[in-house]
């Protein structure tokens, strides 16, 4: 059974961090040098939108870089574990629930008869289901890791939910998600008239990155425990 190497999506993790957080060192060296504490503190709304971007985007990365580290296997659904097989059959899934998919036989003569054209889907879903699990797992990036317009809390329990990831991993990043959110949408949305000051935004660059590393550390588990395969009975 091939394995992911865990290495290799550190390195690849680690320098999609880097240039992220150089790019917020840089801004931030920029403030600092201003000459009065008012613009720093103005500036600092700008470095708070930065910040939040940048959050969103190693968050997706991340994701990112495990599915295709899970694509690259080979694993059919037999081998997968429920979550990324039933992701891969999203498509069989969605054909089997789409009420305007048509019986052929009685598309035109019985075209409102939603009974019988769901029965033909489910006969449909029948007739393959002996070969579902022989499926390769392709699992769609957009699909999976969708940040949806905010990465809300509840939006990175529905990622690491998808993932076959505990979504409770991520109830103690929750005020921290919520607060730089918050703060990020008062400036998104000009509602924000005053700056933030230095304590303020370094609490919150921390925080941050406590959270990032939490989310590798989870995705590092799961690569080392093999948890992206089904657990078979003893």
């Amino acid at each position: 059974m091939p394995s992911i190497e865990i290495e290799s999506v550190r390195s690849e993790i680690e320098a999609e961090r880097e240039w992220r957080e150089a790019e917020v060192r840089m801004l931030k060296n920029i403030i600092n040098g201003l000459n009065h504490e008012n613009q720093k503190a103005i500036a600092r709304k700008a470095l708070v939108v930065m910040l939040y971007s940048h959050f969103e985007g190693i968050c997706k990365t991340i994701f990112g870089i495990y599915i295709s580290q899970i694509n690259s296997l080979g694993l059919t659904v037999s081998e997968a574990n429920s979550s990324l097989g039933a992701a891969s059959l999203d498509d069989m899934f969605f054909a089997l629930r789409d009420p305007l998919k048509k019986c052929p036989e009685f598309r035109n003569s019985l075209p409102d008869d939603a009974a019988l054209h769901r029965f033909s889907r489910d006969r449909n879903f029948v007739e393959v289901t002996k070969d579902l699990e022989k499926r390769s797992v392709i699992l769609k990036h957009d699909r999976i890791a969708d940040t949806e317009s905010n990465l809300k809390p509840v939006v990175l329990k529905k990622i690491l939910y998808r993932l076959g990831i505990d979504p409770a991993i991520a109830e103690p990043w929750e005020g921290v998600v919520h607060r730089l959110l918050r703060r990020r949408n008062d400036v998104a949305h000009g509602t924000a008239r005053g700056g933030i000051d230095e304590e303020e935004y370094e609490k919150l660059e921390v925080a941050v990155r406590s959270v990032t590393d939490a989310i590798v550390i989870a995705i590092d588990d799961c690569i080392r425990e093999k948890r992206y395969l089904r657990v078979t009975a003893a």
